[in-house]
């Protein structure tokens, strides 16, 4: 009775059967009684029906208090047909897309903290290391050949600390879905000279040759920026694993992926590292001192966001071979 429509509708009610009560009383006692009882049993159940109808309203409003509170269960099969089912099939709709949103809140949450953290920890050791050299450049008895050689030590952690950062930022963006990939007709050696240019530094440091086999009516759809980058870090690995040696760069067209392999002679990558070579940060056991491990991954990640794939097989000794497929539905 706390609810102000119930006590209207009784007092409509009553208002409504007194008119009939006081002609049923004129006509006879009998009459009187039955159109009273008959009264009765319709507001009866009518507060019974409500009642019911309340029980469920209250259940609802329960699960929406536990969905407030964090607590996403329901159960889309509580309820039959009605419109109190459509508006608990409503609610569920609105609670698992709240669930979906707090997963990837959360998920980014997560993301957010382990590249601050990763962003920390790659970029401590450089700066210590900075800071330690600027110390000792500023006593006084400093020799001036060391002090060159501290300069030169500063200036190139601090191009690695730059390379750094921008590769970072990257792989933020794409793991966020921020990259805005364009992509647009351009024959593949293009797009691999392109590549080429960007570790054209790894190939010449390490005496490595290249040889590219690919038809020159060879074009892809794609994005020419990104994929040349992600080219390029697969390159500058191969170059920096197989000093002295050579580089293939192969092109192939199935009905129905475009594929490039990159294949060198080195030194090959460990059985136990092949699982991991494309998580960030993974640094395998041929790794080089100087090597952060974020090239590989920023390749994949590169790749799939244009529907492609990039695998690797090697064997020990014997050297690499990268396979990139495209496709060809996504690259028209």
């Amino acid at each position: 009775m706390r609810n102000r429509e119930i006590k209207i509708f009784i007092l409509g009610c009553i208002g409504l059967c007194l008119p009939f009560f006081l002609i049923a009383a004129a006509a006879s006692r009998e009459m009187l009684i039955v159109c009273v009882s008959l009264a009765a049993v319709l507001i009866s159940a009518f507060c019974l029906f409500t009642a019911w109808r309340y029980r469920r309203l209250r259940q609802l409003n329960d699960q929406m208090r536990r969905v407030r509170e964090g607590l996403y269960q329901m159960n889309p099969q509580d309820y039959e047909e009605g419109e109190l089912s459509i508006l608990h099939s409503e609610i569920y709709k609105v609670t698992v897309q709240l669930r979906e949103s707090a997963e990837q809140l959360q998920a980014q949450q997560q993301f957010l903290s382990d590249s601050l953290s990763d962003i920390s920890h790659q970029l401590k050791t450089p700066l210590t290391s900075m800071m330690m050299m600027v110390d000792l450049m500023q006593q006084p008895d400093m020799d001036p050949v060391r002090q060159q050689e501290f300069l030169r030590l500063i200036a190139a952690q601090l191009t690695r600390m730059r390379w750094l950062i921008q590769s970072l930022l990257k792989m933020a963006k794409l793991q966020a879905g921020a990259v805005q990939f364009l992509p647009n007709s351009i024959t593949i050696r293009a797009l691999i000279n392109k590549a080429l240019s960007q570790a054209e530094a790894e190939m010449l440091r390490n005496n490595v040759e290249w040889v590219l086999e690919c038809p020159e009516s060879f074009v892809l759809t794609v994005d020419e920026n990104w994929t040349a980058e992600a080219l390029g870090n697969i390159l500058r690995n191969c170059a920096e694993h197989a000093p002295n040696g050579q580089i293939r760069i192969l092109c192939t067209r199935t009905a129905l992926v475009d594929q490039i392999v990159i294949e060198d002679n080195g030194e090959g990558i460990d059985p136990q590292d092949l699982p991991h070579l494309f998580e960030r940060f993974y640094r395998g056991k041929n790794a080089k001192p100087d090597s952060v491990g974020i090239g590989l991954a920023m390749s994949q990640q590169i790749l799939a966001a244009q529907d492609g794939t990039l695998s690797v097989e090697s064997t020990p000794g014997r050297g690499s071979r990268f396979l990139i497929r495209l496709d060809r539905k996504s690259t028209r």
